[in-house]
C-alpha cells in the first residue's frame, strides 16, 4: 500500500522538476550532470522514505514501541 504512496511522491516530484530538467537540457552553459543528479536525489530520497517506513513496520512488529512519558 505504501508502494503507491512513493510512486505518486516520484511523479509529483517529476511533474514538479520537468521545467529544470527541460531547460537544463537544452542549455549548454549548464553542467552535463544537473538533470541526473536531480533525478538522482528524487530516487534517494524515495528509497530512504521506503527503508525508513520498513523500519518502523518492523519495529511496530516486534513490539518496540516509543514510550510517552
Amino acid at each position: 500500500m505504501y508502494v503507491y504512496r512513493i510512486m505518486l511522491l516520484l511523479v509529483f516530484c517529476g511533474y514538479l522538476f520537468s521545467p529544470l530538467l527541460m531547460s537544463g537540457w537544452g542549455n549548454p552553459d549548464v553542467a552535463w550532470y544537473r538533470p541526473f543528479a536531480i533525478w538522482a536525489v528524487l530516487i534517494a530520497l524515495t528509497g530512504w522514505l521506503a527503508w525508513k517506513r520498513r523500519q518502523d513496520n518492523l519495529h511496530q512488529r516486534l513490539g518496540h514501541h516509543e514510550s510517552s512519558p
